[in-house]
């Protein structure tokens, strides 16, 4: 499911934002009205819950710098993407990636570097979790 989410994971944004009844007010309304079409309120047990692409202007899912042209367009599907905007920092590197592919390339390869780096937890050290969300029992 790379690159791709499930509606339940988002129709707080699009529905019941802070629990207000409206939709995020962050987004941007055209994105929110495809989102919407995509994801209907859950009005009954045993809907459907679709998965929906993340970054809609790249389904085949290579490699490019239109995610961050998105957040900067407040057309984030998840709301922690677009949080990205409001760091300093992270502001700033959503600009220069969205603005710049090979600067996008470089720091993503450096940061794969460091990942490599990590001491991974393995036999009764570490898990693979079944759910992200939760350690398994």
């Amino acid at each position: 499911m790379m690159g791709r989410t499930r509606c339940s994971n988002i129709l707080d944004r699009l529905y019941d934002f802070n629990k207000t009844g409206k939709p995020d007010p962050t987004m941007e309304p055209t994105t929110l009205s495809i989102l919407q079409k995509q994801c209907p309120k859950k009005v009954k047990l045993g809907q459907p819950n679709p998965l929906i692409n993340l970054n809609p202007d790249n389904p085949t899912h290579k490699f490019t710098n239109s995610y961050y042209s998105r957040v900067l367009a407040s057309k984030s599907v998840l709301g922690v993407d677009q949080q990205l905007l409001y760091g300093t920092d992270t502001h700033d590197l959503t600009d220069e990636y969205a603005n710049g592919l090979e600067d996008f390339k470089g720091g993503f390869a450096y940061s794969m570097s460091r990942m490599g780096g990590l001491k991974v937890l393995t036999g009764k050290n570490g898990e693979i979790r079944k759910n992200c969300h939760v350690v398994n029992k």
